[in-house]
């Protein structure tokens, strides 16, 4: 890609301009450092004026390959989903508001077991629920993995309240969710955690739960995902919906409770919890 970019005449900095990424991300590209989508190394292709269909298509096949032998390769993914985890393991900041349980970013090992086979209506050793669980497991070891690497990512979690009561695995696997949520909120520089209380009155969140994936400046534009029931996952990336959730997401963290007060939320509900 740098030998034709070079063909083309073009700078890093016009090329940069003209992609809306920055010159850095393009920098990662050329050295192969980072992977690009087929359709993203055609757009590069067309304005590098290479019309050469076979050498179009080579390359995107290459790229489709590269993105092919990522980590998350060996789970089989597809659709939306598959794009979402390609994404969400090269965003410098993970944004989630979750409604319904703790998002899968922060579980434990055992509260994934039981909120998967709950949601998929399987038993904990069903090998779909195994199989998701594992994915999980693997998302947040990516992101462990990237923390110690240039521009390490962060997550932004906004939690309803309702999440945190509920004894999802019984009320010792709760406990142990709420101590690993604690543990994050006051150890990890890396993760920020918000509650929006119960008897929050300005609530914009009530539409839905919804993961929005944010890059470096001009890197790439913000990716929204939203998870639903029966696998009708929803992935876009366009400027008008990606602004509305940013605007939706910071409504939630102005009104909710964050830093110490969310973490006296968070030792308020596990002090509450009945003694084993």
């Amino acid at each position: 890609m740098k030998t034709l970019r070079e063909a083309s005449e073009l700078t890093p900095a016009t090329v940069a301009e003209h992609t809306g990424w920055s010159i850095s991300k393009l920098a990662r590209i050329e050295k192969g450092e980072v992977t690009v989508q087929p359709l993203e190394v055609r757009f590069l292709l067309q304005y590098y004026g290479v019309d050469d269909e076979d050498e179009v298509a080579a390359l995107a096949k290459l790229s489709q390959a590269s993105r092919a032998r990522q980590w998350y390769s060996k789970h089989r993914l597809a659709g939306d989903f598959q794009r979402f985890v390609a994404y969400e393991s090269e965003a410098l900041t993970i944004n989630i508001w979750q409604l319904l349980f703790v998002p899968g970013l922060l579980q434990t090992l055992e509260y994934a077991h039981a909120i998967t086979a709950l949601s998929m209506r399987r038993s904990p050793d069903d090998k779909e629920v195994l199989a998701r669980v594992k994915l999980r497991m693997d998302r947040q070891h990516a992101f462990r993995e990237r923390l110690s690497k240039p521009n390490p990512p962060r997550i932004v979690a906004v939690i309803d309240e309702s999440v945190l009561r509920r004894p999802v695995g019984g009320r010792d696997a709760q406990r142990r969710q709420l101590d690993h949520l604690i543990d994050l909120a006051t150890n990890d520089d890396a993760v920020t955690i918000a509650v929006t209380p119960l008897d929050m009155v300005h609530h914009s969140g009530l539409g839905g739960t919804f993961e929005l994936l944010q890059f470096g400046e001009k890197e790439h534009g913000d990716v929204l995902f939203v998870e639903a029931a029966a696998g009708m996952d929803s992935l876009t990336t366009n400027p008008d919906m990606t602004s509305l959730f940013r605007n939706l997401l910071s409504d939630l963290l102005v009104y909710g409770r964050s830093g110490n007060d969310a973490v006296d939320l968070l030792r308020s509900i596990r002090a509450s919890l009945p003694t084993p």
